[in-house]
């Protein structure tokens, strides 16, 4: 009868710690999970606040490819759009470079090649470097034939890099 007495002792505290550690992982995971929404949540609800004064080594640089002769609302949207891309990507392929580019100030530099040709060259070398390349092609609903490349969104990454690629481009 003790031996019983000491096994179902035994059973009950086994039982009582494995509980005590999975209620103590779940109420862990809630917690974190609670503090990331709760997080979240305020930056959403606070307007984005945006400083050139914030300074890092991280940029996106848009190369306009400049023989479209694209009017400048057609130029921002397809910037828009490379943006859009390039932070997709980033989010995908190096969430820390993202996060460092986002926390400095999303610094972006916008210029400009004279052909496709030029701005294919610069896919391909920028590809072959290892950087985040977005490359928008048109719809051609309004100014410019469909399938036109562009824009190229070239990073963001680490400024030094970038510039080996993009550094001897006219500003747009």
């Amino acid at each position: 009868m003790l031996e019983g007495n000491i096994l179902q002792s035994v059973v009950t505290n086994a039982c009582a710690l494995g509980c005590g550690i999975v209620l103590g992982y779940v109420a862990k995971s809630w917690l974190e999970s609670a503090s990331t929404m709760e997080d979240s949540t305020k930056e959403s609800s606070e307007e984005g606040i945006f400083s050139d004064f914030v300074q890092g080594d991280q940029k996106l640089v848009l190369v306009v490819q400049n023989g479209l002769k694209m009017g400048k609302g057609k130029i921002a949207a397809q910037c828009a759009h490379a943006s859009v891309m390039a932070y997709q990507h980033c989010s995908l392929r190096s969430p820390k470079t993202l996060k460092m580019w986002l926390n400095t100030g999303q610094r972006k530099v916008v210029v400009k090649v004279d052909s496709e040709q030029d701005l294919m060259d610069l896919t391909t070398k920028a590809r072959q470097a290892g950087l985040i390349v977005s490359l928008v092609c048109d719809a051609g609903r309004t100014q410019i034939p469909s399938g036109s490349r562009t824009v190229l969104g070239v990073g963001p990454g680490q400024d030094k890099l970038i510039d080996k690629i993009t550094g001897h481009l006219k500003l747009l």
